[in-house]
């Protein structure tokens, strides 16, 4: 469980208002076989559902429920192709293996072999050519691989990932390495050189989610020095890029050839990187990655809406993601300022709706430089309402589907 927020046990009359406007536009959502991703589709929808029925099952209809879960599961026939956590296999899985978890002792643990074997013979090929990000790529498939290992014993998607992610390390010193983005990768910045080595800096789509994507394999003793190594490297790798700068906005940019200020959010940003460095540095016990990790965090806490480039409320770089991030801060770091932060973020994203009722919480498109309705989980309604359950004192575990946790 999160810790309730002092902000959320005051307006909790007000957040639960908000949860049952967005439970009312999620549950009503007619189900489409042309989007049942996790990110911004009906394996989403669930997820927030599914949450919010454990803080209050008379919220939501079961019978719909049901039904959209009867609808998703129907659908992974089609997903044999797209292994992707976006849309596709890993996200899914992870979110049947997720509720499958939570059921104790009912927990089956046939439900998501089908999926492995899947996912392992997509893997299953000598040099890995696709993405390796998480969102479309191989960080993503490592977090569906992460959550199966809570109850799984088996080590087989894991055996395979570090295997591809060490033949496409970049040994940049004799004791640091990194990862470059594939010279045909959509999320490369220069496109103009794709041979050119791209270090990118994101937790969505560079060096972080890589490194939080394989935290789970240190709990496989045969994996254990592997994965230590590559954590190992790649944070000291990571932790040279901090500028020296320490007036600017940011700690970081977003990618190793870019000076600009990164923003405050989910998918580019100090902020997850100081998570994914407390998270290493707790799990190896390495107190410099931990204080590190409190250094960078402190310095974000004190960014506003214009330094941190808040444009909505939305989970991957708004608002209410921030609640969330700083919590979850918190439960590793331990320190005061972070929940104050989390306070904060909590209390702006309320006066958005006090001031525009749900308007108010609508997603800024950057394409049309407008704000538009969303109900997904990533930059939507659903996000924000998760963030909210967690502000309140809900369990957080589906973070990790974000590497978060």
């Amino acid at each position: 469980m999160t810790q309730a927020l002092e902000a959320a046990k005051v307006n909790k009359e007000l957040i639960s208002q908000i949860l049952y406007q967005f439970n009312q536009k999620i549950s009503h959502l007619e189900n489409q076989n042309t989007n049942s991703g996790l990110l911004s589709g009906l394996t989403g929808d669930l997820l927030f559902l599914y949450q919010l029925s454990q803080y209050n099952s008379e919220l939501v209809d079961e019978i719909i429920f049901n039904e959209k879960l009867e609808f998703l599961q129907a659908q992974l026939l089609f997903c044999v192709e797209r292994p992707d956590l976006s849309s596709g296999l890993s996200g899914q899985g992870w979110f049947l293996e997720y509720i499958n978890q939570s059921q104790g002792t009912d927990y089956d643990p046939e439900l998501c072999e089908e999926i492995d074997n899947i996912l392992l013979n997509t893997l299953n090929v000598d040099n890995w050519k696709g993405e390796i990000e998480m969102v479309i790529g191989l960080s993503g498939i490592a977090m569906y691989a992460g959550r199966r290992q809570l109850k799984s014993a088996s080590k087989s998607l894991f055996e395979i990932i570090i295997k591809h992610f060490e033949n496409l390390a970049i040994q940049i010193s004799e004791n640091t390495l990194s990862w470059s983005q594939p010279s045909n990768s959509v999320y490369r910045f220069n496109k103009d050189e794709p041979e050119a080595f791209e270090y990118n800096l994101g937790l969505a789509h560079g060096v972080p989610s890589i490194i939080a994507a394989i935290l789970p394999a240190l709990k496989i003793p045969s994996l254990f020095d592997r994965t230590k190594r590559l954590l190992i490297q790649s944070c000291d790798w990571l932790l040279a890029q901090e500028r020296q700068n320490k007036e600017r906005m940011s700690c970081f940019s977003s990618s190793c050839n870019d000076d600009h200020d990164s923003r405050l959010g989910w998918c580019y940003g100090d902020l997850t990187i100081a998570l994914t460095l407390a998270r290493v540095g707790n799990a190896l016990e390495m107190p410099l990655y931990v204080s590190k990790a409190k250094e960078i965090s402190l310095h974000s806490a004190h960014r506003d809406e214009k330094e941190g480039m808040i444009r909505d409320a939305g989970l991957c770089h708004g608002s209410a993601g921030l609640v969330l991030i700083f919590q979850l801060l918190h439960q590793q770091l331990n320190e005061p300022q972070l929940l104050q932060a989390a306070n904060k973020w909590l209390t702006y994203t309320l006066e958005l709706y006090k001031n525009q009722e749900l308007n108010g919480l609508h997603m800024y498109s950057g394409l049309t430089n407008k704000y538009e309705e969303d109900t997904g989980f990533l930059m939507g309604y659903g996000g924000i309402g998760l963030c909210l359950l967690s502000a309140l004192g809900e369990d957080a575990d589906w973070a990790d589907s974000l590497l978060m946790a």
